[in-house]
């Protein structure tokens, strides 16, 4: 009886879902985003910013890309774990060749049982920063953690005068990146200057959910409402046992929704604060960023004014504080992986970071294509080229990374095709020679919650876990824009045997390397066995530095 009822289940979801199907044109726009600087960006169907994505819980949501650009694009569903599509997940050279310029891809995004609070952003020469993303919203179709009646997207970014590929060359050009002059980017919300973000508008005795969205690439984000409790039932598409808070932190790339419930009475209207900030060279004496915006009650009613805590007697939300609202215990541990950041002297004499001894670089066969293409040497992580810090996993392992940060800098970490469970953060390395305080050891609770992009705070480990349970190429990187470009990142081969049976590259996918001349088979420089000959020179450490 039970099975039967399983099956009508499905049937019925089944039948509910739909196809959403957007027509994207991404190319070049110009305009003044951040209230000083007129320059050009990436936009969508000619706008910046574009209108958000909203499909349901086991919709189909197809993208049509044209790219309009002179350069290659992709995009990635951040967040959409692709299990059993893993070639429609976006990084370049990771899992696919990029859309190359006035060319077409479609992408076929299946959002099956996930739901909860998304984006969508470019995954080729990290056009993301320059303006191609926008918030991809997944409607459940069960009740919620806790009941409201409305719900408000909020979205914070950073904007840098200049595009990212004019930025990175400047660095580029820099024997020691330390004598970087600092570009400190400025603040959007809800995709405009900062200071100049429309009202939100509170009809008193409401419950709102604020859909709240980092889509930044350098920068942390710091919300509040005073005079409002908020209360997180949702973080990174994974839904929250209700935890009450007085603000949120957000790294890039994470996500929270917050329930806010509004006073019952239209006496004040009252202002919210956001405080954008950074720890990373182009940041240095520039932070942090104010800025402040309208809760609007009543029209002209006053402003109430509220005294202003310090940050340390407000609550915020912890890694680990957190519980996942289906109360999963922690998963029992196969195999350990240990990623320890570390500041080197590279062979080219810049300095730079990794994650762990190795700089990722892309090779020149996609390296999904090589999981597919090598048949049982797939399996050996030395195929996929010196660079592309690739780990193996056994099917269905439960794997536990720790990530260990030895330096002053805040990371946030993305892991791409899955959620992992929070257990534990602790401190790493010596914090004595800065002014910072401790990092305190935090263990999660019985029910650790599940995220797909976690902090590693400065002087700080992580340790996560997930099951190797959705057999692909996944990258795992740094949200920060300019360490991703430089290298911090891994590749998970997850199960290369299992997907070598069940999954293979849609032919279009194939026919676009082709035509840019990129091999589609083979090690990583697409020759067969271990012979990596046509490999550009690897970066190696020659001195490894202090953190600082």
């Amino acid at each position: 009886m039970l099975r039967q009822f399983i099956v009508f289940a499905a049937v019925v979801f089944n039948c509910f879902a739909a196809r959403v199907e957007l027509n994207w044109d991404v190319g070049y726009v110009f305009g003044i985003r951040d209230g000083f600087t007129y320059r050009r960006a990436i936009g969508v169907n000619g706008e910046l910013p574009f209108p958000p994505v909203h499909v349901t819980q086991g919709d189909t949501l197809v993208i049509n890309v044209h790219n309009s650009l002179d350069v290659p694009t992709s995009i990635h569903a951040h967040g959409l774990l692709n299990n059993g599509t893993n070639y429609y997940d976006g990084p370049d050279m990771v899992t696919q060749c990029g859309i190359p310029p006035g060319e077409s891809f479609t992408y076929v995004l299946e959002t099956k049982n996930q739901f909860g609070t998304f984006w969508i952003h470019g995954h080729t020469r990290h056009q993301e920063v320059d303006g191609l993303h926008t918030p991809l919203i997944i409607h459940s179709r069960k009740q919620p953690v806790v009941d409201y009646d409305e719900e408000l997207i909020m979205t914070f970014e950073d904007w840098f005068t200049t595009e990212f590929a004019v930025r990175q060359a400047y660095i580029d050009s820099l024997e020691d990146i330390r004598t970087l002059t600092s570009n400190f980017p400025k603040a959007l919300i809800n995709g405009y200057d900062g200071n100049k973000t429309a009202p939100i508008t509170f009809v008193p005795g409401k419950k709102y959910r604020l859909r709240v969205i980092s889509m930044s690439v350098n920068n942390w984000f710091k919300f509040r409402i005073p005079g409002h409790k908020m209360t997180i039932i949702e973080a990174d598409g994974v839904e929250s046992m209700p935890l009450e808070v007085d603000g949120l932190i957000l790294g890039p790339g994470q996500r929270y929704s917050a329930i806010v419930t509004a006073h019952d009475s239209a006496q004040f209207n009252y202002i919210y604060n956001v405080t954008s900030y950074s720890q990373t060279l182009f940041s240095q004496g520039l932070i942090p960023l104010m800025y402040t915006g309208l809760i609007n009650y009543r029209d002209g009613a006053p402003v109430k004014t509220i005294p202003a805590p310090s940050d340390e007697q407000l609550v915020w939300p912890e890694e680990t504080a957190m519980q996942v609202a289906d109360k999963q215990a922690p998963l029992p541990v196969d195999r350990r992986i240990e990623l320890t950041m570390k500041k080197f002297t590279h062979t080219h004499h810049q300095h730079q970071t990794t994650l762990g001894n190795t700089l990722y670089k892309p090779v020149l066969v996609p390296t999904l294509y090589t999981a597919l293409s090598m048949g049982d040497l797939a399996a050996n992580s030395s195929v996929y080229g010196p660079q592309t810090n690739a780990y193996v996993l056994k099917h269905l392992d439960v794997v536990e990374v720790v990530i260990n940060n030895p330096e002053r800098v805040d990371h946030t970490f993305h892991f791409h095709g899955h959620n992992v469970q929070v257990i534990e953060t602790g401190p790493y390395g010596n914090s004595s020679t800065i002014s910072r305080e401790p990092v305190a050891h935090q263990q999660s609770g019985p029910w650790p919650m599940w995220r797909d992009t976690v902090q590693v705070r400065g002087f700080e480990f992580i340790r996560v876990r997930f099951r190797a349970d959705n057999p692909g190429v996944w990258f795992m990187h740094c949200h920060l824009s300019w360490h991703e470009y430089n290298g911090v990142a891994v590749v998970f081969i997850e199960a290369p045997d299992v997907l070598q049976k069940q999954q293979s590259v849609p032919k279009e996918m194939v026919e676009m390397c082709k035509r840019q001349g990129i091999p589609t088979q083979g090690n990583g420089a697409g020759n067969q066995g271990f012979d990596l000959s046509g490999l550009p020179p690897a970066i190696y450490p020659i001195s490894v530095e202090g953190a600082n």
